[in-house]
């Protein structure tokens, strides 16, 4: 027994051909021991000559001087002490220290020891990074929604800049967090305009809904847009059922009630007229608008009061014809939907349209409607009636979550450590915010209701408002044939229109993918490059720091904090992450070319190599402050810096760790971002 333990010992020894000089004394490496074990700190033996100097520097470690032999002078930002052997001395992150041998012919020896703790030595903002949630504790589990689309037409650009890629972003940020994040929409094939489409191109509503439903699938596929689930009413198990089931139980309790009430009836067509089958004026913008719900405005109608309505099939005046069928009365939840927008986040145009519609009076609202096309009414007597799509998004929201797997729904939509956060396009705000809540509220109190509503405005092209009717649009696979998915993904987030109404031009996004993308990004990290090809593509460990250099570092871990604000439900800008990936890159570059001219000076390597540490850290930080919005840049980036398995597995709370000393980084003069005349060749 004891011959193995002997065997097994290792012992290093302190050997002077192992010695190398930095900061002005020599020293020899202990930990890490290569070959032997990896260690989280970093141990060497220095030694300091008679009448010399440790040289006064600062670095991003804790580190500790334990005196072991000689006698010394110990400085700390501008304070001194003698000290001797058996002394400790810590060190502070970024504080000045530097160490002088006050003995003219005995040397002074002691034991480094070096360790990072970074939330520490920055002082980050943990409630922005390390806790990531700006509403308190952070959830185990977040649900985000976005707005199931009509199949009545693929997407067009307007549409992925709003909630599909913003909803993308945000679950993608979120399972970096470590949380249990999951995204899902659907199309909303129940829709009058799908039955409306099918009339115009001589194919069935099923017909329809099916070829656009796919069509839309593939589209979000081509932007790597990541659904847990993509629901269809048609194939899902539980849909319908779900949607009847709370009709009912609230036909039961009493808060849907059926009523005879006038409704606009068109005698030539021999048809009651309801949302893409009557056109007029809004009664409360004066808008143009269709039936049941005004897009400029956002507020509901009861079609009876559109002003100078008209068919659309055959553009006579219709008649008002009193009709039974089934109404919400929403006047009963005013006071609890106001204490319901008064703790959820939602931005100022959105409570504004909730304050109005209170304050105004909530309406009934028609929630059955005599047409073939829907889910049919479960109540005896209105079988001929199907349940008003949009009633029939909010369980379907609900069916779709099942979809998820045994007890998810209950997982996000009945629990405290969950929350659920839906994106929308601000036209269809008057559903979310008051028709679901409403209608949950009715169906069953233990549902928790979304904690934030993130909204976009209306996205225009060349000057004027998308239209799938008038086909003045760019369309979603249009551009991504044109441009990469990221590429795509990263001017849609620029660009788009989160708080007020932005325009689409093919040419404004080549101009920035140009300046930015091809020029800036794809030039920075090219340099980054040939800066590494001195050192066979070696990146070096951090050294002494500059007051730059530390101030580039801080300004690395505010980028990230105000990355994770980006990110987050209730700060959460695509616009703003696109921008803060834009800034690291500007200040990468400015940094670089000011750091260039430690290079080759006598004296200086330990600086020099702390720049180019800090510079393929910015790389390595842009891989992860992007890889919500360019997942596939993000990854090939980390993957070129050498970091282990997929970047979707990074976590958020790796930054800023820096890129391991020694690693070999080969491959950043790849082209990352083509030229827009190349962009031009694929457009034609």
């Amino acid at each position: 027994m004891r011959k193995e333990t002997i065997a097994a010992m290792k012992i290093q020894k302190v050997d002077s051909e192992k010695f190398y000089t930095a900061y002005g004394i020599r020293c020899q490496q202990v930990y890490p021991w290569q070959g032997v074990t990896d260690t989280p700190f970093f141990t060497a033996w220095a030694v300091v000559p008679p009448g010399g100097i440790a040289r006064a520097h600062k670095h991003q470690e804790h580190e500790s001087f334990v005196i072991v032999k000689g006698r010394g002078r110990m400085t700390i930002d501008g304070e001194s002490r003698e000290v001797e052997p058996g002394d400790v001395v810590l060190m502070e992150p970024f504080t000045t220290h530097e160490l002088v041998n006050l003995s003219d012919d005995e040397e002074l020896m002691f034991l480094d020891l070096a360790w990072e703790d970074l939330i520490e030595a920055v002082g980050r903002n943990d409630a922005a990074l390390a806790n990531g949630h700006s509403s308190g504790e952070p959830t185990r589990r977040v649900l985000a929604t976005a707005t199931p689309p009509t199949p009545n037409g693929d997407l067009h650009v307007g549409h992925l800049s709003g909630p599909y890629l913003s909803a993308d972003l945000f679950t993608r940020y979120h399972r970096m967090r470590g949380r249990d994040a999951a995204y899902l929409t659907g199309v909303d094939d129940h829709q009058s305009y799908t039955e409306a489409k099918g009339e115009v191109i001589g194919e069935t509503a099923r017909a329809v809904a099916d070829r656009f439903g796919d069509a839309i699938e593939g589209t979000l596929e081509l932007a790597d847009i990541r659904l847990d689930v993509f629901a269809r009413p048609k194939t899902s198990p539980y849909h319908v059922e779900r949607t009847q089931e709370v009709f009912r139980r609230m036909v039961d309790n009493g808060s849907i009630v059926a009523r005879e009430a006038p409704t606009p009836y068109c005698v030539s067509c021999e048809c009651y007229l309801f949302e893409a089958y009557i056109v007029g004026r809004c009664p409360h913008c004066g808008e143009s608008s269709h039936g049941n719900a005004c897009e400029p405005c956002a507020r509901p109608n009861d079609c009876a009061d559109l002003l100078d309505a008209t068919c659309v099939h055959c553009g006579n005046t219709p008649e008002l014809r009193p009709y039974r069928r089934f109404y919400f009365p929403l006047a009963p939840f005013a006071e609890r939907l106001e204490a319901f927008w008064d703790r959820t986040h939602m931005g100022p145009h959105l409570r504004a349209l909730c304050d109005t519609m209170l304050d105004e009076g909530l309406p009934d609202i028609a929630v059955s409607q005599q047409t073939d096309w829907g889910v049919r009414v479960p109540i005896e007597g209105y079988e001929d009636q199907a349940i008003y799509v949009w009633f029939e998004m909010a369980p379907g929201f609900l069916a779709a979550t099942e979809e998820l797997g045994e007890g998810r729904e209950d997982a996000f939509w009945r629990t405290d450590d969950a929350e659920v956060v839906q994106f929308f396009g601000f036209d269809n705000g008057y559903f979310f915010a008051v028709l679901f809540p409403a209608i949950f509220m009715a169906y069953d109190e233990a549902i928790r209701l979304p904690t934030t509503f993130v909204t976009n405005e209306f996205y225009r092209y060349e000057g004027s408002k998308f239209s799938t009717s008038r086909n003045h649009a760019m369309w979603g696979r249009e551009l991504l044939d044109r441009v990469p998915a990221d590429v795509a993904r990263f001017y849609l987030a620029w660009d788009g229109p989160e708080t007020e109404q932005t325009n689409f031009t093919f040419a404004e996004l080549q101009d920035t993918v140009d300046r930015e993308l091809s020029n800036h990004w794809q030039g920075w990290l090219h340099d980054l490059h040939g800066k590494l090809a001195d050192s066979d593509y070696t990146v070096p460990s951090t050294g002494a720091w500059s007051d730059d250099q530390q101030r580039f570092f801080q300004q690395l871990i505010d980028l990230v904090a105000e990355a994770a604000a980006a990110y987050e439900a209730r700060s959460f800008s695509p616009q703003r992450a696109a921008r803060v990936a834009v800034e690291l890159v500007r200040l990468a570059r400015r940094f670089s070319a000011a750091q260039t001219h430690w290079k080759g000076l006598p004296g200086r390597y330990e600086i020099w190599r702390t720049a180019l540490a800090l510079e393929v850290l910015a790389a390595k930080t842009l891989a992860m402050i992007t890889a919500p919005l360019m997942p596939s840049f993000a990854d090939r980036l980390w993957r070129t810096l050498g970091q282990e398995g997929s970047i979707e597995n990074a976590r958020w709370e790796e930054i800023p760790q820096f890129v391991p000393g020694g690693r070999r980084v080969k491959g950043l003069d790849a082209p990352w971002f083509a030229a827009s005349e190349t962009l031009e060749v694929a457009a034609s």
